[in-house]
């Protein structure tokens, strides 16, 4: 009886919440006329991750019309950390390898390599590829690519990413002009030597700070920031132009090395209103449109549209972090009732209208590592309000905190239930909205008792997503935002990145976040869905667990 009146109170809440939040935020854009329901064909066709095909040979030319829901800050991969920075730079630049459609390592300028031994990797490159400028590429450019990133004087955030290379830590401290590990055999074949095995490294050089630059374009610009809009790149696109709150352009590489795009380039203008977006397209002003939650149920139930929607499960696992050196959330008691306080199941299938799939820990299905079946905190209202009262919280006492998120509607939708479940456990919480650069900022150092963020794949291991978030030396910036500090965390997921034998290092990581678990060191939420759709004259579009150029050059148009 107790559970029945626990989910009965849920759905109370939720329905009362739901009534507030999407009240007054109804669109303006919808049809005229009574949408019909999805017939099972095309129901069906809502489910894939790859567009209808037309008949005939794909062929050349026309402008795709996307956007971006925010101003680029620059794209110099060297200081590409968001994500649309991270998309954008793929389209300009190549790294060596690159991910497929379902996030595994492929070749990319390196068409071959090999590891002679557990710390070695030689790079074989492809003869044929060339800057926007016209200067080929070689493996000096690579040399020169990769130093750039742990240069000091740069001040790319990104260092990481090439520190265990060997002779990089003298590099940066200034004791050598450059890194030993670091070899250039000949014009296209690179050696990379570590300091010692590190499993992931392979997949970390498709991230954008591995990206190639040209460095006679890089030294036009005496403070390399000024570089951030004047992108050379051997990418398959081209810069065109770019203008803060406005548009950004770009054209085919029609000498790409691996042939160019079938489109002759990518109008982006930015959107940064949802309902606007949706507008655009409804409108026919744009080909693809990235589907608010709000706005799914009426799409795909649309037989005008349900038969070019593309949806995926992706590696975004979003969270709520729980600051460990912070009251309340110091107390192992607490963190562990503010997991068993919330209802998932029930955010997913009302708030995120099935949008997503409830995470039960970092590791997202997809990645060599994850579990299915992990269920470590179900919602248990009971079990919260115990641990809560052995923590020394009451009714008249309640445990007080507030709750950081950035300024979004969306937002506000998805954690408004989220309060409520907390206040009926025992908490009393508050939610503070912030502007996104302030809230981030003030998240890295510390400053908020609990936020709201997500974490997406940098590159397809399982090590992404428990090295960057918990290890003790990534506290702040480096993506440990709650300062978790497990010593015994640290010591696994450090033999793990050193273990070169596949199945040790799985069970490494298992264990690794088993402890992360049991610490309660975040709430998982949900893994989000990608919902995309495209115009009918769109053809060959895939959603990428780890975007890269390839969604682009697999378009074409018939039109």
């Amino acid at each position: 009886m107790v559970k029945r009146k626990n989910k009965i109170y849920t759905a109370l809440i939720l329905l009362l919440v739901l009534a507030l939040v999407f009240s007054g935020c109804g669109k303006s854009n919808e049809p005229s006329k009574e949408a019909g329901k999805t017939s099972t064909e095309s129901a069906e066709k809502a489910t894939t991750n790859e567009t209808e095909s037309s008949s005939g040979e794909p062929k050349y030319g026309g402008i795709f019309r996307s956007y971006l829901g925010n101003d680029l800050k620059t794209l110099d991969p060297a200081f590409a950390t968001a994500e649309r920075e991270g998309k954008m730079v793929s389209l300009l630049y190549d790294s060596l390898v690159k991910f497929d459609v379902n996030g595994k390592v492929i070749p990319s300028l390196a068409k071959s390599w090999e590891t002679p031994d557990d710390s070695t990797l030689i790079f074989h490159l492809v003869d044929n590829a060339k800057f926007h400028n016209g200067n080929p590429f070689t493996a000096q450019d690579v040399k020169y690519s990769f130093e750039r990133i742990l240069d000091p004087e740069v001040g790319s955030p990104r260092t990481w990413v090439f520190e265990k290379v060997k002779g990089a830590k003298d590099f940066m401290e200034g004791k050598s002009d450059s890194v030993e590990g670091i070899e250039v055999s000949d014009d296209y074949t690179v050696k990379i030597t570590l300091e010692q095995p590190f499993a992931p490294f392979l997949s970390m050089l498709g991230m954008p700070a591995a990206h190639i630059v040209d460095k006679n374009e890089i030294e036009k610009y005496p403070d390399q920031k000024d570089y951030a809009f004047n992108p050379v790149g051997t990418g398959p696109f081209k810069f065109v132009e770019y203008s803060n709150g406005d548009k950004f352009v770009i054209e085919a590489n029609e000498d790409y090395f691996s042939g160019r795009p079938y489109i002759d380039g990518v109008n982006y203008r930015i959107i940064q209103d949802e309902s606007t977006a949706v507008a655009e397209f409804e409108a026919g002003n744009l080909d693809e449109l990235d589907i608010p939650t709000a706005d799914i149920d009426r799409l795909k139930n649309n037989p005008a549209y349900a038969p070019y929607i593309l949806t995926s499960n992706t590696f975004w696992n979003f969270y709520i972090g729980l600051t460990f050196n912070k009251e309340p959330f110091n107390d192992i008691r607490v963190r562990k009732a503010f997991c068993y306080a919330i209802d998932r199941e029930a955010i997913i299938n009302t708030v995120k209208r099935n949008a997503g799939v409830v995470s039960n820990g970092p590791i997202p299905p997809g990645l060599d590592g994850y579990r299915e079946g992990l269920n470590p905190y179900p919602y248990n209202i009971d079990k919260a309000k115990e641990l809560l009262a052995e923590a020394g919280y009451s009714e008249e006492n309640p445990c007080s905190f507030e709750l950081w998120h950035s300024d979004s509607k969306t937002n506000v939708a998805l954690l408004e239930p989220i309060q409520a479940m907390l206040n009926q456990a025992g908490f009393k919480a508050k939610l503070v909205a912030m502007e996104w650069n302030s809230y981030k900022a003030a998240v890295r150092a510390g400053e908020a008792q609990a936020f709201y963020l997500s974490w997406g794949a940098d590159y397809p291991d399982a090590e992404n997503y428990l090295y960057p978030l918990f290890h003790s030396s990534m506290s702040g910036g480096g993506g440990n935002e709650t300062r978790y500090n497990n010593p015994e965390f640290d010591k696994i997921i450090e033999q793990a990145q050193r273990t070169s034998d596949y199945d040790e290092r799985i069970k490494l990581y298992q264990k690794a976040e088993d402890i992360t678990i049991e610490d309660a060191a975040r709430l998982w939420l949900y893994l989000s869905k990608e919902w995309l759709l495209y115009r009918p004259e769109v053809k060959g579009a895939k959603i990428y667990r780890i975007f890269n150029a390839d969604k682009l050059l697999d378009i074409w148009l018939d039109r």
